[in-house]
């Protein structure tokens, strides 16, 4: 009973502080305060500001505070950045960046990042080589948030690998923004650091850097397995009339993986001319491949079925099966 009675307390308590953040959070988002009112207070209750003496009514404000910015633009958030600094939180924030417990740290980050605090990019800027992964991966993803496309400057520095999973995150933090023309990617492809190397060539096919064309065919012969994968797929998005035969002659030196990418590709920048090819790779390689390259051949032409039925291997073996499945799948 008294355990149930502490907490029936606890949560009659959160109930009243979370009503005193959500008015405090509500007058600010609806006031018409002009944008450059900075030395124009919001009201605040007495009895608020005595409670912000409280670091738990504290921190559940901050909570809430950044919950509602994330989900708010234009003057409202701009209202919530100044309430914010009003309520000096921008301070408390840059006490827990300085805490040496990596998840404090990680956490003041992905705040300040949230609430647009720019004057700690430096600050901010100098974790993106964080030895800790979680720290390093959410100052490199705020960079890119409060920066935008010039915050991607970290990639000349970082000696860590970007996660696979961290280059999406920051692909999509860079499709919220407006395309910027940043010339650094020539430069990235040549770094030391395989994975800066990697999702340079992601920016390269997913903002159509055609110019960048000889650079990524040099990646075709990086000794990195991923390196050459991801050349492959960006070859699709800027490729020219050459690029087919390109790829068609690395295929033999490739590992399977990369031979299935290849096959993959042809199917959208290969023409009848390519076919030929395409079917003396069927000597080799295990049945998925194989399964690949048949439909790869019909989807640039579905005449050359017939081409696939006059080999001598036609008919054994799996090539007959692969052959009736995708004729099963043109139908």
């Amino acid at each position: 009973m008294i355990n149930l009675t502490i907490r029936k307390s606890r949560r009659n308590k959160y109930a009243k502080w979370k009503l005193m953040a959500d008015l405090l959070i509500r007058n600010a988002i609806f006031s018409e305060q002009e944008e450059n009112a900075d030395d124009n207070p919001f009201p605040i209750t007495g009895r608020t500001t005595k409670m912000l003496s409280n670091k738990h009514f504290k921190r559940l404000l901050t909570k809430e505070l950044i919950s509602a910015k994330k989900n708010i633009s234009g003057a409202s958030a701009i209202n919530l950045k100044k309430l914010y600094i009003q309520l000096h939180l921008n301070e408390d924030a840059l006490a827990k960046l300085n805490s040496s417990e990596w998840h404090v740290k990680a956490q003041a980050i992905q705040e300040l990042g949230i609430m647009e605090q720019k004057e700690y990019l430096n600050k901010i800027y100098r974790l993106t080589n964080n030895k800790n992964d979680l720290v390093r991966m959410e100052a490199q993803t705020n960079i890119v948030k409060l920066y935008g496309f010039k915050g991607l400057r970290f990639l000349d520095v970082i000696s860590y690998q970007l996660t696979e999973w961290q280059q999406i995150a920051l692909l999509k933090e860079l499709s919220m923004l407006p395309p910027e023309n940043f010339n650094k990617i020539e430069k990235w492809l040549k770094s030391k650091n395989t994975s800066v190397i990697a999702f340079a060539l992601k920016l390269t096919r997913t903002y159509h850097r055609f110019e960048l064309y000889d650079q990524v065919i040099e990646c075709l012969s990086h000794e990195n397995e991923e390196i050459r994968f991801e050349a492959i797929y960006t070859l699709e998005k800027i490729y020219n009339i050459d690029t087919a035969d390109v790829l068609l002659e690395r295929y033999e030196y490739e590992t399977l993986k990369n031979q299935k990418a290849i096959v993959s590709v042809m199917q959208n920048i290969a023409s009848d001319e390519s076919i030929p090819m395409l079917i003396s790779f069927l000597n080799q390689g295990d049945n998925d491949l194989k399964r690949m390259i048949v439909r790869t051949v019909a989807h640039i032409n579905t005449s050359s079925l017939l081409q696939l039925k006059e080999l001598q291997t036609a008919q054994e073996y799996p090539l007959e099966q692969i052959i009736k499945q995708i004729e099963g799948e043109i139908k």
